[in-house]
């Protein structure tokens, strides 16, 4: 048999390149390499949470979309696998990353409609092309994407790429990866999705514009039929669930990255490093953050006849320092500065003060019976004249410490923070409790820190309030749980704290400022003060059990004043209803154990003395809780009249005769005079004169110590007028001499030198 040479020779050459190209396609991935991006995490986005997991944001990642961390493959349901390999690639387990017979299908398919009705793209070269840098279309582009998908297919098992894939898709609305999807569109996790939802989610990474269901809802529903036809084309599912599942009614519950907690998660975002750490738990309660938000909108609409705009609020967990709420306004979104936080921005506390000042007094050796003279006084500082008046223009007279605090007094705040050692105490105080705004000297505050004049911040001066609910013990409050909770440091001795606690629970020790029936009187103990700045600009309210501490800022962020609203007619309802928020969620609050070395003793709140069984019968008496070694006195016979008046000292002359006087014939004029002596102007005054002051603004009020009825005044420069216990001089500009004389005609007494500047 003669064989045909030429021809083996052609047989073997076209063995030979049939072999070389298929040895060469066969290897040809290999010279290209996987996109950079697909072998490293894809960014994620920030993600806050509350202390329930709740999501309260998801942020948008550096990519500018939303994802969530990656899902491994045994948490993906099976029928978001089923349905994603039914409707993109249903040979997807049996190719090589690239489908030949799809692209013939798919040329077939569109050659008979003359346009492109079909696509061919395996899995493995859609997670290449969303993993490649952004180019133009181009076919050498594509072939590279072949190859790296052939490349991609043997290098990583098949599981890992479709978990891959799902995880980094786009499903519409920024939302990347099916984790992020199910929570963007059904607000549940993956693990909770039906068959008609996957099948719903694997339809959309074909185009998620035009399938967006959130706006094309009758397109997306489609789509849905269509992927559900093919999962019971591949035998995924039955004609049972396909029947059910194409005719049920999706329902949406848009969740764009969630915006709960805005202020607080704002506050966060400033304070954490994403780069490294994605995932950040809370100690937000997602519930009560939810009720706190409510109340604050309802009591405003209350209050929106009286121009106040805005509220903040703040809930701390006294045993962790955790934050459990925070307001920072009505709402975020309001036009009228909602984004602000009022939380954080500094404001005047006023009163919300004082509780500190009488703290430091406790343990300086005041008690809660100790006298305090609420008369008028001016100090002399170095900016001036400094004469503090209470809120409702009165004078007191004779008050125990207790009084005082309870019926919030300015001029027995200030008399005692300048009798325990001024500004420098009570500021040295503050600071080591965490606040950290008063960043002046203070000389720049002076006695009016202790009433206020000092912006702080809300959840700053809350956090000063827990330290009091601990009864001593401060710690840094927390906005996530995964903060260091350092160990709690005394500042305070208990039983001093105790008696503060005990004084603002007390509806009685409010009565003369507050009233019997003001919002701080609640049907459950709670330790509460009120602030109001000065011109009604911002009220405050705080409160504290031993479980929580609650801190509500009412005003304008504008800093316009509000109409005549004070803390207790607008920040403390407020509080009254966030306490009630509080014990309806978490249970019943309760009240503090008495620490050791407390007695309760009787006292007589005219002159602070003790009420024996050896005291004349009391016409008035109170309960107060001493540290038993700091009782006061006995009361005797020697500190009353024969009515049973209590004696005070001939400071209060004046205000014995004067309206103020709210002790009406309970008490009377002691018998030893003081020494006659100038007790206002100050010595060396410099005062300065408006020159758009009306002339009563000219008149200063010359005052002497009591028990003189027959005092007069004179000056060689000055006009002075009056007689009895009024006299005052007009001031003109110049150095004037102004002296005292204790009887008309009489040497003068006492003589001092102002200085009177013309502004």
């Amino acid at each position: 048999m003669k064989v045909n040479v030429r021809r083996v020779k052609w047989l073997r050459f076209a063995i030979f390149i049939f072999a070389s190209t298929g040895i060469f396609w066969h290897l040809l991935p290999y010279a290209f390499d996987l996109p950079p991006a697909l072998l490293v995490p894809r960014p994620v986005s920030p993600r806050y949470f509350a202390r329930d997991a709740t999501t309260l944001r998801l942020m948008l990642d550096e990519t500018g979309q939303r994802s969530a961390p990656e899902v491994a493959w045994h948490e993906l349901p099976k029928a978001l696998i089923d349905a994603t390999i039914a409707v993109e690639d249903q040979r997807f387990f049996q190719h090589g990353g690239i489908d030949y017979f799809a692209i013939g299908r798919a040329i077939s398919q569109n050659a008979r409609a003359g346009r492109t009705i079909s696509g061919a793209s395996t899995l493995s070269q859609q997670l290449i092309k969303i993993s490649a840098p952004k180019t133009s279309r181009t076919l050498w582009r594509k072939f590279v994407e072949a190859q790296q998908a052939r490349l991609l297919v043997r290098k990583w098992p098949r599981t890992r790429i479709l978990a891959t894939w799902l995880n980094r898709v786009s499903f519409g609305n920024l939302l990347i990866g099916c984790r992020a999807a199910s929570e963007g569109y059904f607000n549940k996790p993956l693990s909770d999705l039906t068959v008609a939802e996957c099948a719903l989610l694997a339809g959309l990474p074909q185009s998620p514009a035009r399938l967006n269901p959130l706006r094309q809802p009758e397109q997306a529903k489609n789509r849905q039929r269509h992927v559900l036809k093919r999962l019971l084309e591949e035998d995924y599912i039955s004609s049972e669930t396909y029947e059910h599942d194409r005719t049920q009614h999706l329902v949406y519950t848009p969740f764009h990255g969630g915006f709960a907690a805005p202020h607080a998660v704002e506050l966060l975002t400033q304070k954490t490093d994403t780069t490294q750490i994605t995932t950040f738990q809370t100690t937000l309660d997602s519930t009560l953050q939810h009720r706190v938000e409510q109340v604050l909108t309802n009591r405003l609409a209350g209050l929106r006849d009286r121009h106040v705009t805005q509220a903040a609020a703040v809930v701390i967990e006294n045993a962790t320092g955790n934050v459990l709420a925070l307001a920072g306004s009505r709402d975020f979104f309001s036009q009228d500065g909602g984004q602000i936080n009022g939380a954080w921005t500094p404001h005047s506390p006023g009163s919300a003060i004082k509780p500190f000042t009488y703290l430091l007094a406790l343990e300086r050796g005041q008690t809660p019976a100790s006298i305090i003279a609420d008369l008028p006084i001016t100090f002399s500082t170095p900016t001036g004249q400094y004469r503090p008046e209470n809120y409702t223009g009165k004078n007191f007279g004779p008050v125990t410490l207790r009084a005082a605090l309870g019926n919030s007094l300015n001029i027995s705040a200030v008399k005692t923070l300048d009798h325990i050692g001024g500004a420098p105490v009570l500021l040295e105080t503050l600071k080591r409790l965490g606040l950290t705004t008063l960043t002046e000297t203070p000389e720049h505050y002076g006695l009016g820190l202790t009433i206020g004049n000092a912006p702080v911040r809300l959840l700053e001066l809350a956090n000063a309030y827990a330290c009091l609910a601990r009864l001593g013990e401060f710690r840094p409050w927390r906005l996530l749980n995964t903060d260091p909770s350092p160990p709690a440091v005394r500042l305070f001795d208990p039983r001093y704290a105790w008696q503060i606690a005990d004084i603002l629970s007390d509806n009685q020790a409010r009565l003369l400022t507050f009233g019997a029936h003001s919002p701080l009187r609640m049907p459950f103990k709670v330790a509460a003060k009120t602030g109001t700045s000065s011109s009604y600009r911002d009220n405050w309210a705080l409160g504290y059990t031993p479980e929580y501490t609650v801190a509500v800022w009412a005003g304008n962020f504008d800093r316009t004043p509000m109409q005549g609203v004070s803390g207790v007619t607008g920040a403390a309802p407020i509080l009254a209803d966030l306490f009630t928020a509080l014990r309806e969620q978490f249970g019943p609050t309760t009240w503090f154990q008495t620490p050791s070395g407390l007695e309760s003793i009787q006292i007589d709140p005219r002159n602070g003395k003790r009420i024996t069984s050896q005291s004349p019968a009391a016409r008035l008496s109170q309960t107060a809780w001493l540290v038993s070694s700091q009782l006061p006195t006995p009361a005797t016979i020697i500190d009353y009249d024969a009515q049973g008046r209590a004696f005070l000292p001939p400071e209060y002359r004046a205000w014995l005769t004067s309206s103020d006087n709210w002790l009406a014939d309970l008490v009377t004029l002691g018998s030893e005079p003081q020494a006659l002596r100038i007790v206002q102007p100050l010595a060396g005054a410099v005062y300065h004169l408006d020159p758009d002051l009306p002339d009563q603004g000219r008149r200063l009020s010359l005052q002497a110590t009591a028990g003189y009825p027959t005092v007069t005044w004179s000056s060689p420069s000055l006009s002075v007028t009056g007689g009895h216990d009024q006299w005052t001089a007009i001031l003109i500009p110049g150095t004037h001499l102004i002296r005292l004389h204790q009887a008309p005609g009489a040497p003068h007494a006492q003589e001092i030198t102002i200085t009177v500047i013309q502004d």
